[in-house]
């Protein structure tokens, strides 16, 4: 790269995002761009990965497209672009048919650098033939990993990017990523065909960050959980394993007082919206999620990630971990775990690896409805499956029958909606109240694009009506079921099952499917997750497993999550052995302090405390810091004695008084400190005592 283009891209740094110097790894990776390179970038969460495609989009002379899985992370980046001058849009399905054109058009037009796109718009051909128009000098692919089966989160719709690379006249690829292991690494490279490629890896580590394990009863959760987000002070995350727990978790904080929020993704694209800027803008203290939420928020500032239910591999878990302290200041990672984790998981693993026999059950169940393009919803399909496997699977069979050219679905918002008014439309106006603005106006909107053709019926789609009627869909629909339920239209709601289009018709025995490799794809998977529960009752280093898990040279033992607060840590690093039987790195329910007004006691509240000590607080000062009471801190201070902490007691009790009270346990015994305080009087309190037998015992 020329100085010059250096030093104009430095400008433009310092101008659009105010920093004056590329982070580790950037530079090169930029540089890499600039020369026409293919890269691949593996980059800690938080290590600014975005910046590599983004700021070069600045100067090429084409267009940047990124290849983006979700929709919320398009919608924050380019909010966050169009904040500080830079423009980009996205197109996605939260948009309506009418938007998406208008965007199309202004990409041709050439009113936008940066073009963010689901990859399930590259199965519309009219898309790609849009593609065929533009000079695109970069293709940059976020969340990289996806395109591999080895990864933890598989995309099929990411297999069709090496096709559309081509198709685009084989521009510049960086593909970037923050979780990858090195087979994972080498799919990316040969699932896109690079060629001399580099691949440059920044390293896993987050040294801010603090990870512990609590585990517990599904039921004893919630008391953790609400302990924790009480006592640690900012924004946090709060991942669950289903919408309806999601659900569950959300009112209970309510109910508790914690301004929370939920998220998942069975609900309507405006309603997430809103969700997530809540969020962002700090007006939802905790927002509660599936992983839906969460790829490439730049929100800097989350203090915790509560992991509710054990995730299915590391790689996910650490990524979803690693979107608290962004800004490098501490912020801890706690994994809650119950045993009916594992179960959750093997059924979203079963769900996402239907046996060959459902594949060709469904298969030959759609060649049943004899004609080329099948409308059916999942149960109706199920119906064909002499097993009982969930949605999921006849979702993931789909997929699968997709990809290897058999049928192709259609992924286009083209539901359409009927209405038929069976009155005139003077005597629709009327049956609605002058109170009812929303309802008149929704009405009105009809009204002015479908005039008198609502009295024989139309089709039309709810999503773009709702646009160009600046109404919202629900209303819409709130009036098409009114005027039905009052007997004043016909109405018939957009078709919501999958409409399927076969395209090869063989015998279901005859279908040419690796099964032998779908099978060792469930196997790499049920591994995995047993690698994310051996990180449970793993009793060493947390943060080191999860390194040695990348493979990261620098993989060395923190110091301060849960296991190295322990003694009997031993920091063997990642192992590939089955689960370790040994669970004293654990939060177990006898380490409850019931008495305690904040109910409950775990090691991450411990910590907390060690780390006050250590700057060298007295007893009522880490007190009011933590906003506990002093004997909370006594139970602190005795439980890090214990786990082999070096405590000096004697700024906390006399040495006069640790000799009277050893003197009197020699005496009466430890088994109860009752005869001990009596036999000491009042002179020397309970807290006193606790302190100096612990460190007597260790």
């Amino acid at each position: 790269m020329p100085d010059s283009q250096l030093s104009q891209l430095k400008d433009l740094l310092k101008i659009h995002w105010n920093y004056s110097e590329f982070r580790f790894g950037q530079e090169q990776a930029i540089k890499n761009v600039l020369a026409k390179k293919n890269t691949v970038v593996v980059m800690p969460t938080g290590g600014g990965k975005s910046l590599i495609y983004q700021l070069p989009s600045l100067i090429l002379s084409g267009i940047t497209i990124v290849i983006s899985p979700l929709i919320a992370l398009m919608k924050d980046q380019v909010d966050g672009l169009e904040r500080i001058g830079v423009p980009a849009t996205f197109i996605n399905s939260s948009l309506s048919p009418v938007e998406t054109n208008n965007r199309i058009s202004a990409i041709k037009n050439g009113q936008y650098k940066l073009v963010y796109i689901a990859p399930e718009r590259f199965y519309s051909a009219e898309f790609i033939n849009l593609l065929n128009e533009l000079k695109v000098s970069l293709f940059a692919i976020d969340e990289a990993h996806c395109i591999s089966e080895w990864g933890h989160d598989f995309r099929p719709s990411y297999l069709r990017l090496k096709e559309i690379i081509k198709l685009v006249g084989n521009p510049t690829v960086l593909a970037v990523t923050a979780t990858a292991t090195p087979e994972v690494r080498a799919d990316i490279v040969k699932q896109l065909d690079l060629k001399d490629s580099e691949t440059i890896v920044t390293g896993f580590n987050r040294p801010n960050l603090k990870f512990g394990v609590i585990r517990a009863t599904d039921a004893q959760k919630y008391g953790y959980l609400l302990n924790i987000v009480q006592q640690v002070n900012g924004a946090g995350v709060i991942y669950a394993g289903t919408r309806q727990k999601v659900e569950d978790i959300l009112e209970y904080l309510l109910t508790n007082g914690v301004t929370a929020i939920g998220y998942h993704a069975g609900m309507e694209a405006e309603d997430r919206k809103y969700i997530q800027n809540e969020f962002m803008a700090g007006r939802a203290r905790v927002i509660i999620a599936t992983n839906a939420f969460g790829l490439g928020i730049d929100k800097r500032d989350i203090r915790f990630v509560i992991h509710f239910d054990m995730p299915g591999t590391i790689e996910a878990y650490y990524q979803e971990a690693g979107r608290a302290g962004r800004d490098g200041q501490k912020s801890y990672c706690i994994l809650f775990y119950s045993p009916a984790d594992r179960y959750l998981r093997e059924f979203f693993i079963s769900g996402d690896n239907p046996p060959p026999r459902v594949i060709t059950q469904l298969y030959q169940t759609i060649l049943n409805y004899n004609v080329d393009t099948v409308l059916a919803t999942y149960s109706e399909l199920m119906e064909g499956v002499s097993d009982q496997v969930p949605d999921m699977a006849i979702g993931t069979a789909l997929k699968i029958l997709e990809r290897e050219g058999y049928l192709e679905r259609n992924r286009e918002k083209t539901g359409q909606a009927y209405l038929r008014l069976l009155q005139d439309v003077e005597q629709i106006k009327q049956s609605l109240s002058a109170k009812a603005k929303v309802q008149i106006k929704t009405l009105e909107t009809f009204i002015k694009h479908h005039g008198d053709n609502l009295l024989t019926g139309v089709e039309f789609s709810p999503d773009d009506l709702a646009q160009l009627g600046g109404i919202k869909r629900e209303a819409i629909t709130r009036l098409a079921k009114k005027l039905t339920e009052e007997n004043l239209a016909e109405y018939r709601p957009p078709f919501r099952g999958t409409e399927i289009k076969i395209l090869r018709r063989v015998k279901p025995e005859e279908l040419k499917i690796d099964f032998s490799a779908l099978k060792a794809k469930h196997r790499r998977e049920l591994d995995k997750l047993d690698l994310m529960e051996s990180y449970v009752f793993h009793n060493g280093c947390r943060r080191q497993y999860i390194l040695d898990y990348f493979k990261d040279t620098e993989a060395k033992a923190c110091g301060f999550c849960d296991n190295c607060l322990t003694p009997n840590s031993v920091s063997t690093g990642f192992h590939n052995n089955k689960i370790n039987s040994s669970e004293n790195s654990m939060v177990e329910i006898d380490d409850i302090d019931f008495d305690n007004e904040f109910k409950i006691e775990t090691k991450l509240t411990q910590l907390q405390t060690y780390e006050l000590y250590e700057q060298g607080l007295a007893l009522d000062a880490m007190a009011q810091t933590r906003n506990l009471k002093p004997g909370t801190i006594i139970q602190h201070l005795c439980f890090l004695i214990e786990h082999g902490k070096n405590i000096n007691i004697d700024k906390f009790v006399a040495p006069e008084k640790q000799k009277l009270i050893k003197q009197a346990a020699k005496k009466f015994g430890t088994d109860t400190l009752t005869p001990i305080k009596e036999s000491l009087g009042e002179s020397i309190n309970w807290d006193e005592i606790r302190l100096t037998l612990s460190r007597a015992k260790h």
